[in-house]
């Protein structure tokens, strides 16, 4: 007994197209802009959204309801606007498309989605429009996922360092100069090379990823971080201007790295060093910022490493001797002239006191592995 096959279709009607907007996860809308009503072709077609199949008061439920992401909704209402208040008279017909985020009925709770319109004029007036919608949310994610990489350093995690430069830039612009701050860091580990001679640069990259994973986890979630050199960190705080909160942060993260690492019989005391400078005070441009933190920088290096410092006006005046030698001593062997202030004094004398608690913890730590 021969079987009835399916009647196949030989042009374009319903059938097909139910058929292929199944299979694009396309769904086809329906809004009348004289009425404000809004309603899907197929009410029986399956798709993730948490759309109705049909609903009155469309602008307002669209824009205000929930349906649309709060932060894609402004492109919504920019396209109401420029129906209503078209400087030129309207065609016919209007063609718009945009990806915006909509509201799905099952996790994630927004899907990347694309609308094309076409919009139908009487004269000045828009009357129909039509339009369809397609999921991309595989897609949204995968550029994203591609762009992550892009903009990522691939061994600590951390912004790479021209995205990290640009992003630092581009809040600097959109900070006001009369009522907001932000503090630039620049994160600087201590005889690097040495950890590299010392263990091999294997276990150099390991300690670079714990670098990048503590600065992760010590700063906020907001904060710019990113890599811009082999051992040297970036760190913008948008709107931190309290220096005794943005002290205890840096001295935060100077403890959690400071130690000594040992490794079949081998030893080394291994510190970062931090400098700091403050919008708008010390700079009002990225280039300004990172010149003062980068001799906020070297003060803590000349001071004994393995602390903060926060950039003084001061400091550029010894900016150009950066011939000292990074690991020497921060005091220098002669004494005190009769001409320096009290001031002068205690300054240097809190400088040797930094140095010796310094050397006096590596000690300790490198004891306490050897027993």
């Amino acid at each position: 007994m021969t079987q009835s096959s399916a009647v196949i279709p030989i042009n374009f009607n319903p059938t097909v197209y139910e058929a292929l907007e199944s299979a694009d996860n396309v769904i086809f809308f329906q809004w009348d802009l004289t009425a404000d009503t809004f309603k899907l072709r197929d009410a029986s077609n399956k798709h993730r959204y948490a759309l109705p199949d049909h609903f009155n008061y469309a602008s307002t439920q669209l824009t205000l309801g929930g349906l649309v992401h709060p932060d894609d909704a402004g492109m919504l209402e920019h396209y109401l606007h420029r129906l209503y208040h078209a400087r030129r008279t309207p065609r016919k017909q209007y063609h718009s498309s945009a990806r915006l985020r909509l509201r799905s009925s099952k996790k994630p709770l927004w899907l990347w989605s694309e609308v094309h319109l076409v919009t139908y004029y009487q004269g000045k007036r828009p009357m129909m429009a039509f339009g369809n919608i397609r999921n991309i949310q595989a897609e949204k994610l995968w550029q994203e996922r591609i762009s992550r990489r892009a903009n990522t350093d691939a061994l600590t995690g951390l912004l790479s360092r021209g995205t990290a430069q640009a992003r630092i830039r581009a809040a600097l612009r959109k900070i006001s100069l009369e009522t907001e701050s932000a503090s630039l860091l620049i994160v600087d580990a201590d005889e690097f090379k040495a950890i590299n001679d010392t263990f091999g640069h294997l276990f150099g990259d390991k300690v670079l990823r714990e670098i990048g994973m503590a600065i992760d986890k010590n700063f906020r979630q907001n904060d710019i971080k990113g890599r811009i050199g082999g051992d040297e960190f970036v760190i913008l705080l948008p709107g931190m201007s309290n220096t005794d909160i943005l002290q205890r942060h840096c001295l935060g993260l100077c403890r959690r790295l400071t130690r000594v690492f040992h490794k079949e019989g081998k030893h080394h005391a291994f510190s970062i060093s931090i400098g700091a400078a403050q919008y708008p005070a010390h700079g009002q441009s990225y280039e300004d910022l990172f010149a003062r933190a980068d001799e906020a920088l070297y003060e803590a290096k000349r001071r004994g490493k393995g602390q903060y410092v926060l950039y003084q006006p001061d400091m550029s005046e010894t900016a150009d001797n950066h011939d000292i030698p990074l690991a020497a001593s921060p005091m220098p062997a002669n004494t005190p002239m009769q001409s320096e202030s009290i001031a002068d004094l205690q300054t240097r004398i809190q400088q040797m006191q930094n140095t010796i608690t310094y050397l006096e913890k590596m000690m300790c730590t490198l004891l306490e592995t050897r027993k």
